[in-house]
C-alpha cells in the first residue's frame, strides 16, 4: 500500500507557490521589518509583493494595498490555501526524514525513504473483517453476502488503520519536536474594523490582540475551540482575546442564537462569555436549521437562563430586535473588512491563515506572537500561569 498517497498531498503545489514568492523567504520575519508592516513569522517577500503594484491598466498601476477590502481578502485566501498545501507537503516529507533519521545516521535529503519502508503495514485479520461486516450489516444493500464484499472491506479497514497510524506518528513527532517547519506564513491584510467594544478576555493592557470571528453553527469553530482556549490560558498576560459572533444568514431563524450573544453582551462582558459557552456546546440536533424563529429564540432564552443572565431583560432584547440589529451591523462590517468567513482569526490587526488542524493553528499563532509567547518549559511559571483563564 502506498503510504505516501495516504497523506493526500501532491507536488503540484510547489510550482504554484514559487509564483507567489513563498520559496524566496526561507527565514521567518526578515531583516529590517517592523511589526506594523510585517509581523515576525510572515513571509515578508510575499507580503511586499501583495502590497506593491499588482496590476497596470494603461498608464495607471494599482497596488495591492489599494485594492478593495473584499478583493484583498480573496487574494489572501488564495495565498493562504497554497501555504497550507505547501505546509502539508513539507510536513509529510519531514515525517519521513525524521523517521529515517531515528533509524540511524545522517540522511541524504534527496534520498529519503518512502513511508512504506519506514512504517509497517497495519494488517487486518479475517475476524476483524467479519466483525466489521456484522456490525454494519444493516447499512449494506440487501442480499450482499460477506464473501462478496470481504475483499473490499479488508482494503477499507487496512487503509483506515494505515491512515490512523500515519496521523498518530506525525502527532508524536510534532509533540517531541522531532522536526521544525521553517516555511513562513503569508502576512495577512490589515482588518479595518474597530473591535474595541467587543467582549474580551485576558489582560486589557496586553501588547498583543487576537480576535476570533465565529458562528455557533461553524463546525471548525467548535473543533478549534478547546485548543485555542488552552493556548490563551497560557498567554493571557500578553495576549488580549476578543470574540466576535456572526452568522451565515441574518434572515435565517438560527441567526436568533447569534443575536442572543449581543443581548447577553448588553448585560455584561461576563454574561456574553457564559451565554456563548453554552451556545457553542449546544448539540446540533437542538439547533436544527429548519426550526422557526420563535423556537430558536426560545432556545436562546433557555441558554441565557441557564447561564444565570437576567432572563426578562434578555427576552425583551430578543423580542425588540435590538440584539438582531447589532448582529446585522457586525455582519455588514465584517463583510466590508474581508473577515466574514468563519472561523477567521486576526492577530494584532492582521488576518492570519486558518488551517483545518488545531495543532497547525496553534503553531501559526505562536509564529504570529513571537515576542509574547513564553517557553513551554518555563520552570518559573507560577500557579497563576497554570490557572484557567477567568470566564
Amino acid at each position: 500500500m502506498n503510504k505516501n498517497a495516504l497523506l493526500g498531498v501532491g507536488g503540484v503545489v510547489v510550482g504554484c507557490l514559487v509564483g507567489y514568492g513563498i520559496a524566496r523567504s526561507p527565514l521567518a520575519g526578515g531583516v529590517g521589518t517592523t511589526k506594523a508592516e510585517a509581523p515576525a513569522g510572515c513571509d515578508t517577500n510575499l507580503h511586499a509583493s501583495l502590497e506593491g503594484p499588482v496590476i497596470a491598466v494603461g498608464n495607471q498601476s494599482v497596488a495591492g494595498a489599494e485594492l478593495p477590502e473584499n478583493v484583498r481578502a480573496e487574494l489572501y485566501e488564495l495565498t493562504s490555501q497554497n501555504y497550507l498545501r505547501a505546509r502539508e507537503l513539507l510536513e509529510a516529507y519531514a515525517t519521513r526524514f525524521a523517521l529515517a533519521k531515528e533509524k540511524g545516521g545522517m540522511i541524504n535529503p534527496s534520498k529519503v525513504p518512502d513511508l512504506g519502508e519506514l512504517l509497517a503495514d497495519k494488517k487486518v485479520s479475517e475476524d476483524d473483517v467479519r466483525k466489521f461486516y456484522e456490525t454494519n450489516k444493516k447499512s449494506f444493500p440487501p442480499n450482499m453476502t460477506f464473501e462478496s464484499i470481504s475483499k473490499n472491506l479488508r482494503i477499507h479497514l487496512e487503509t483506515q488503520r494505515n491512515q490512523d497510524g500515519i496521523r498518530k506518528t506525525m502527532a508524536q513527532l510534532r509533540d517531541k519536536k522531532a522536526y521544525q517547519l521553517l516555511l513562513p506564513s503569508p502576512c495577512g491584510p490589515r482588518v479595518a474594523m474597530d473591535f474595541a467594544k467587543f467582549p474580551t478576555r485576558g489582560d486589557t493592557n496586553a501588547n498583543e490582540t487576537l480576535v476570533a470571528v465565529g458562528d455557533f453553527f461553524c463546525a471548525s469553530c467548535r473543533y478549534f475551540k478547546s485548543d485555542l482556549e488552552n493556548f490563551l490560558d497560557k498567554h493571557r498576560d500578553t495576549i488580549r482575546y476578543t470574540q466576535v459572533i456572526t452568522t451565515e444568514d441574518v434572515n435565517a431563524p438560527v441567526a436568533q442564537l447569534a443575536a442572543g450573544a449581543y443581548c447577553a453582551k448588553r448585560q455584561s462582558n461576563d454574561a456574553f462569555w457564559k451565554y456563548s459557552e453554552r451556545a457553542y456546546n449546544t448539540p446540533y440536533y437542538l439547533l436544527q436549521k429548519n426550526a422557526g424563529v420563535d423556537e430558536v429564540r426560545k432556545q436562546a432564552v433557555t441558554l441565557a437562563t441557564e447561564a444565570g443572565l437576567d432572563a426578562k431583560s434578555f427576552e425583551k432584547c430578543m423580542t425588540s430586535g435590538d440584539g438582531m440589529d447589532e448582529l446585522k451591523t457586525v455582519v455588514k462590517n465584517l463583510k466590508a473588512s474581508g473577515a466574514d468567513k468563519t472561523p477567521s482569526y486576526i492577530a494584532s490587526g492582521r488576518r492570519i491563515v486558518t488551517p483545518n488542524n488545531p495543532a497547525v493553528l496553534i503553531d501559526i499563532l505562536t509564529q504570529s506572537f513571537p515576542g509574547s509567547i513564553k517557553p513551554a518549559t518555563d520552570s518559573s511559571a507560577s500557579a497563576k500561569d497554570n490557572a484557567p483563564m477567568a470566564k
